[in-house]
């Protein structure tokens, strides 16, 4: 292989990576990736809109530089887990925003390189309709038991006949 065989593979090789960081930053899931330490190693345009942020703020700065504490934790816990065992994750995240939260399923995935998991890669979902639709269900579900509980309570209070069990209303 000469100079220019070289040269056009390598022009090959830069037209697929563009191609292939194209399509994973215009994609509308947020996806991003991680360095062992919590660190983004890559974050797209859904991620950095999700968060209320830019790529070029979030790239390079750890999770507690973008999430509260308490919810850095948690997503930390699962990409530490998954630099260990190596094994596929799924985590349920809230982003609290000012206008309202936001929900996401996120499988968090291992990427090896020679064996060892040199990276994670994160693919999110939004789930925040159905999530919402979630919290109003168990809403509801609580309003029904707590009527069910009115209901037995003021049943015993109404007298009944001890012979026929018939409300003396009804007699």
């Amino acid at each position: 292989m000469d100079i220019h065989d070289l040269i056009g593979e390598l022009e090959k090789a830069r037209s697929k990576d563009k191609h292939y960081k194209a399509l994973m930053d215009d994609s509308t899931d947020p996806i991003f990736s991680f360095y062992p330490d919590g660190t983004y190693r890559y974050v797209n345009n859904a991620f950095a809109v999700g968060v209320g942020g830019k790529k070029e703020d979030i790239i390079g700065n750890k999770i507690w530089d973008v999430f509260e504490k308490d919810e850095a934790d948690k997503r930390f816990s699962v990409v530490k887990k998954v630099f260990s065992e190596g094994k596929i994750q799924e985590i349920e995240v809230r982003v609290p925003l000012p206008s309202w939260d936001t929900y996401y399923l996120t499988t968090v995935k291992p990427v090896f390189n020679n064996g060892e998991v040199e990276t994670v890669i994160c693919i999110s979902k939004n789930i925040t309709t159905r999530k919402y639709a979630e919290i109003a269900l168990k809403e509801e579900h609580e309003k029904l038991l707590h009527a069910m509980k009115e209901i037995k309570t003021l049943s015993g209070l109404l007298p009944i006949c001890a012979s026929c069990k018939i409300g003396r209303a009804h007699v």
